[in-house]
């Protein structure tokens, strides 16, 4: 049975890769579902907080990935480590991809206040 911290560390190597695009979904639908607030408001700011919100998790997510890629202190690999590092870096790689699309959508709420037509 593996041990809790072979699981944590089995998450790490995912987490960038599954919390990038779920992250953008949500800002892209959180900030779909604030248009008529932000409207009426005339502030785009939640959708901006929303964003940086979500950034921050990206980018949390990414880290524990990038970490992923080193074996645990005073560890080794049980298995193919390159395949493992591979996929850590690609996680790390892909969190970061998906925190530029993150703050790209967050930037638009600053310009844009859901009114234009």
């Amino acid at each position: 049975m593996p041990s809790a911290e072979h699981s944590t560390r089995r998450f790490g190597i995912w987490a960038g890769l599954a919390t990038g695009p779920v992250a953008a979904f949500l800002q892209q639908q959180g900030g779909s579902a604030l248009v008529p607030w932000t409207c009426a408001q005339s502030s785009g700011w939640p959708a901006v907080a929303l964003g940086l919100l979500l950034a921050a998790a990206t980018a949390v997510a990414g880290f524990v990935s990038w970490r992923a890629r080193q074996p645990g202190k005073g560890r080794a690999w049980d298995s193919d480590p390159g395949n493992r590092r591979f996929v850590a870096g690609l996680s790390a790689g892909t969190a970061a991809f998906f925190i530029l699309v993150i703050l790209a959508q967050a930037l638009a709420a600053v310009f844009l206040t859901g009114c234009e037509r």
